[in-house]
């Protein structure tokens, strides 16, 4: 299964809204934020860390 090119390019926007939303349900607004932020920056380098043993995004 292939992901669409514009999630598979912007995967800590997605964790940032997926992360945000499970926040605002479990804890409410203000963890919603934070949580947004930790989605988003846990994506960021997990994506570094595939692009380091991959060589690369593919472009």
């Amino acid at each position: 299964m292939q992901l669409h090119s514009s999630v598979a390019s912007r995967p800590g926007l997605v964790a940032a809204g997926l992360c945000s939303m499970v926040g605002l349900l479990l804890q409410g607004p203000d963890a919603a934020v934070l949580w947004a932020l930790v989605g988003y920056f846990a994506a960021k380098s997990l994506q570094s860390v595939v692009w380091t043993w991959t060589g690369g995004p593919s472009a």
